[in-house]
């Protein structure tokens, strides 16, 4: 599902705000770069992968923050 997509009630309403395309550019970027890294076995520089494994966390974390910090705003405002 494409959470940058999501129509709420009303029309032209978002859930998601455009805001967090660039936490999901950063996460899909990192996973690309992970991926291609772990795949390629010949490849013998494990400080790039250690650090390509890093940066997927962080892109995930990032982004799980601004949805957790997004869904919380959200509550406040509807009460």
């Amino acid at each position: 599902m494409n959470m940058l997509s999501m129509l709420g009630d009303s029309p032209g309403e978002v859930k998601a705000p455009r805001t967090n395309e660039a936490l999901c550019k950063r996460l899909v970027m990192a996973k690309i770069q992970l991926d291609r890294l772990e795949q390629d076995g010949s490849c013998k520089d494990l400080s790039a992968l250690s650090a390509a494994r890093i940066e997927f966390a962080l892109a995930s974390r990032s982004l799980a923050d601004a949805l957790i910090a997004q869904e919380t705003s959200e509550e406040y405002s509807l009460s």
